[in-house]
Order: structure tokens, then C-alpha cells, then sequence
């Protein structure tokens, strides 16, 4: 289980690394977006200390790093080098004095018990191979009464693109998710509220609440699309198509997006669970 969960960890370090310098770069921001109507979900104020796990490129660290002001300190972390590097350089770009970013494992939280009144997490627990170990890490750092909050998809998909789950099975037949794999035996439920409700409580958090939101989100055309789709997570399965059927796949996506594209543009939704907690 011990080197599943390595290899897991390095797939996911190998994948974000490759996407570091173009993450949410392109098309609608919706990361930026969610990341920072998590801060204000989380309800960070001035002077707080802040920590950032799965920091990616600072969707939320940029945001809290506002909130905390002069007084206040952010930390983010993350597991990929190339993300941290890519933040790092926004931040001393931006001459942000308050917050600053490292790698770490959010299994092995390298810092002090009790030294934060927040914990965020944007997109990321749904990524860690053992969410219980990561779990009891956020427990041991966040202060008593200190609050954990964090976003995951819900479990609701656009019924416009349900055909992208038939095409990838197309072209890949025999694709695994190596993390759902390696979770079934926990089985845990990071898209439903019911799940995270039952994830919280066994974990020991107190004072659980979540609420859904759903956003829209336009791409200018086709092109938008699939470019977002090679700047982030859905790069690790883009990848592994034989590369002479790659274009086949790419006509194929292209043609199903002409056939729903409005006026406007491609116009996606994405439905999310904010979830807090306390210590």
C-alpha cells in the first residue's frame, strides 16, 4: 500500500509539473474564480495564519494573502517543484511580503502542531493516495477551534459533454484511475455532501458545513477548449492516447463541440461543494 501510494504521489508531482507554467492560464479562470470564493467562504480576516495545501499556482494563496494583511501570514505548499517555482516567481513579482510557498507533502507536514487558524485546500483532497494521514496532519497544525476549509466537484455532471467520458473510453478502453483504484476500499465520497459529511465526522472535525454552488463558464470557441484541456489534470489521460490516434480524438472532440457551441461560445458548468470544519 506504502509504494502504491508513492507511485501515486509521483504520477500526480510527474503530471503538475508538466502543466506548471500554463495551469489556468487559458480560457475561463475558473480556478482563480473558485479559489477565491473559497477564501471568502473560509472566512479568513486580518492577521491570521494561513495555510495553503495544494497551492497550485496561488488561487487561493493570493487571495488569503490580501485578507491577512501586514499582520497575517500565508504558506503555501505543494507537492510538485514546477508549481512552486511558478507561484514563487508571481510572488516576488508582485512584491507580496506576507505569504511565500514550498514543497511538502501533505501527508508530512513538516511544521509546527497548532500553528494555524486556517487551512484551505482548493481542488486537492480528492488527489492525496491516504486522505486520512493528510487529515490528521491539518488536525495536528490548525490551532484548537482552527478551521479547515476546502472545495471538491460535485457529484452532478453537464449532461452536454457526457459524451468526452465515452470518447475517452474509445480511445483509451483499458484506462484506470490509479487513485480511485487505490481508494476503493475506502470508497470515500469527496462529491457528494452526504460523503464529505461522513469523511469529516470519522476524521474527528467538529462544526461541518457545506453548501454547493454552481457557476457558468464560456470558452470563445473549440480551440479554447482543448487547449484548457492540456493545462491541467485531464493532460495525465490526454497523453496516453497513441499518438496516431490523437488527432482522430481531437476531430472527434472538435466535432461534438461545434454541435453544442451557442452563440456565445462553448458554454460549460461547473457545480462545486465548499466544505469547513473545525478542529
Amino acid at each position: 500500500m506504502e509504494n502504491k501510494g508513492t507511485e501515486i504521489k509521483k504520477n500526480i508531482t510527474e503530471l503538475f509539473n508538466k502543466v506548471s507554467t500554463s495551469f489556468d492560464s487559458s480560457g475561463p479562470r475558473y480556478f482563480s474564480y473558485f479559489g477565491q470564493r473559497l477564501v471568502e467562504f473560509a472566512g479568513i480576516k486580518e492577521g491570521d495564519k494561513v495555510l495553503d495545501v495544494a497551492s497550485g499556482k496561488g488561487a487561493s494563496l493570493f487571495q488569503a494573502s490580501d485578507r491577512v494583511g501586514e499582520k497575517g501570514r500565508v504558506l503555501g505548499i505543494d507537492i510538485a517543484e514546477g508549481m512552486v517555482k511558478e507561484t514563487s516567481l508571481e510572488l516576488e513579482r508582485q512584491g507580496i511580503k506576507n505569504a511565500e510557498i514550498m514543497v511538502m507533502d501533505a501527508e508530512n507536514l513538516d511544521l509546527n502542531s497548532e500553528a494555524f487558524d486556517h487551512i484551505l485546500c482548493g481542488f486537492g483532497v480528492f488527489f492525496f493516495p491516504d486522505y486520512k494521514i493528510a487529515f490528521n496532519e491539518f488536525k495536528r497544525v490548525l490551532k484548537d477551534g482552527g478551521r479547515f476549509s476546502f472545495t471538491t466537484f460535485l457529484r452532478k455532471r453537464d449532461e452536454k459533454f457526457m459524451w468526452m467520458g465515452d470518447l475517452f473510453d474509445k480511445y483509451l478502453p483499458d484506462y484506470k484511475d490509479e487513485l480511485s483504484e487505490y481508494q476503493k476500499e475506502d470508497s470515500p465520497e469527496f462529491d457528494t455532501k452526504e460523503g464529505l459529511t461522513k469523511i469529516l465526522q470519522e476524521c474527528g472535525f467538529k462544526n461541518i458545513e457545506i453548501i454547493s454552488e454552481e457557476k457558468k463558464f464560456i470558452y470563445k470557441d473549440e480551440q479554447e477548449w482543448w487547449d484548457k484541456l492540456w493545462t491541467q489534470g485531464s493532460r495525465e489521460a490526454l497523453e496516453r492516447i497513441p499518438k496516431d490516434r490523437l488527432e482522430d480524438f481531437r476531430l472527434e472532440v472538435f466535432q461534438k463541440l461545434s454541435e453544442i457551441k451557442e452563440e456565445e461560445g462553448i458554454i460549460t458548468s461547473k457545480a462545486i461543494l465548499f466544505s469547513r470544519c473545525e478542529r
